[in-house]
């Protein structure tokens, strides 16, 4: 049904021809929560069933107060229709004896630890999860500690010891996708990829006048302009080679004239129906008479960024914790003379999702606490990465590739790109992109791209 509403936005340009990529309306709010809703569905009456077997729970309580909500609420509710919890919103899920059962109460008064307490009368389970965890993973810990207090106390003596701290439950139930969540994830992608190659083209940068700010801002307008939103603000740096000191020149974090001739990056994330993207690819300003990069751009693209994209595609698997992932990638690493560093991390409902870390930047021999949690099935990863490479071109100077793309595990557990990722460096004032905007329309109560034409 999904893919009657939204087709994919991009399309790879094959050939020199003139192309047009036709993209039909976004799914209307409306239509947004009745998707939505079937996810919810799946979640709560297929994964929590499965979750609490597995973990040998018989009941799962997660309370909280509007806007002070635990992580697990959001995939609990349809975001098109619920902005926060409410009141004091408690949910309850039961599967004692194989038999699931769950309730939700929204109270300001106490009669909601009345309702609670009779449930529990009722079910009698053996064992209770709640939220907390205190050792650092903080998909596990959405109990407040007022909200903690508060239902300790209400609980009868016989129930609160049988209270234990699960914090693989939440954060497993957060990191497994429900089956046609993954469908519309490759169209929001897809569109991730459309609008940073349009952004890295002539039709928005005008070398020796756009700036880095300026480009960080058209990618916001973009995406607001989609009917989109995003998780984080983008960023977007230059390095830069000098011939007079023969140095490459890095500008990060600051507004920057873009020129001829730099190497040009961008961190870029949509955000649409609760689910985020996280995507770094990296561009060329052409020179006056270059119609290709420098090689040794090209080649620390191709040789060493993607080649440890490749290294971890292939070892993430769910026999694994992200630390022994990690450690079998850094290995691989050192084989083949590569100098990088790997920080990849789950995402779905959340940008930095629940789940196993592999690598951060700061902790390249493994990360405490999240990354000994185990890679689950279903699960997606943004492969975060970076490499360190001489360029002959710029005087051997030492050049940064950074790379994200976003992948899932399959019903199979194999690793697989969600729209593919970035093998050549996109080229500003080449022939061949993209030189009209994507337009927004009106069409009726729906608002959708129009096209995206690449033009020879």
């Amino acid at each position: 049904m999904i893919q009657m509403f939204w087709k994919l936005i991009l399309t790879l340009f094959l050939t020199g021809a003139l192309a047009v990529v036709q993209n039909e309306p976004l799914p209307s709010l409306r239509m947004q929560q009745r998707i939505q809703s079937e996810w919810v569905h799946t979640r709560t009456n297929d994964i929590i069933p499965a979750l609490l077997t597995q973990h040998n729970v018989d009941m799962w309580i997660l309370s909280m107060r509007e806007y002070n909500e635990d992580p697990v609420f959001w995939g609990l509710v349809t975001r098109a229709t619920t902005f926060a919890a409410r009141r004091r919103t408690v949910f309850v899920f039961s599967n004692k004896g194989g038999e699931f059962r769950q309730w939700r109460f929204i109270d300001n008064t106490d009669q909601v630890w009345a309702d609670l307490v009779k449930v529990l009368y009722e079910v009698d389970p053996l064992t209770i999860a709640v939220d907390i965890d205190a050792a650092g993973n903080n998909f596990a810990d959405g109990l407040h500690a007022g909200e903690s207090e508060r239902l300790l106390k209400s609980l009868p003596w016989a129930y609160w010891i049988r209270i234990q701290r699960v914090p693989l439950l939440a954060t497993q139930f957060l990191a497994t996708r429900p089956g046609g969540m993954l469908d519309m994830y490759k169209r929001i992608m897809g569109t991730a990829h459309a609008i940073i190659r349009e952004g890295f083209s002539g039709s928005v940068i005008t070398p020796g006048t756009t700036t880095t700010e300026d480009l960080q801002w058209w990618f916001r307008d973009r995406i607001q302009s989609l009917n989109m939103t995003t998780w984080f603000h983008p960023s977007v740096d230059v390095q830069r080679f000098d011939p007079i000191s023969g140095k490459v020149v890095a500008f990060a974090d600051e507004d920057v004239i873009i020129e001829k001739g730099d190497l040009i990056w961008t961190d870029f994330g949509v955000t649409f129906m609760g689910l985020n993207t996280d995507t770094q690819h990296n561009g060329y300003v052409l020179r006056d008479g270059e119609t290709e990069a420098p090689e040794g751009l090209l080649n620390g693209l191709t040789r060493h960024s993607n080649l440890m994209q490749d290294i971890l595609m292939r070892e993430i698997n769910t026999t694994l914790t992200g630390n022994e992932v990690l450690k079998i990638a850094r290995a691989e690493m050192t084989a083949l003379n590569i100098n990088g560093t790997i920080y990849c991390h789950p995402i779905g409902d959340y940008g930095h999702a629940a789940g196993s870390l592999i690598g951060m930047t700061n902790l390249q021999d493994g990360v405490p606490v999240l990354g000994d949690i185990p890679i689950f099935p279903h699960m997606w990863f943004s492969i975060e990465l970076q490499a360190n490479v001489p360029v002959p071109e710029w005087n051997a100077q030492q050049v940064n590739f950074r790379q994200e793309e976003d992948m899932y595990l399959d019903a199979d557990g194999v690793p697989r790109w969600v729209v593919g990722r970035q093998s050549e460096l996109h080229l500003v004032g080449a022939a061949g992109q993209i030189e009209q905007h994507v337009k927004v329309q009106e069409a009726g109560k729906q608002v959708g791209a129009a096209q995206i034409v690449f033009q020879e």
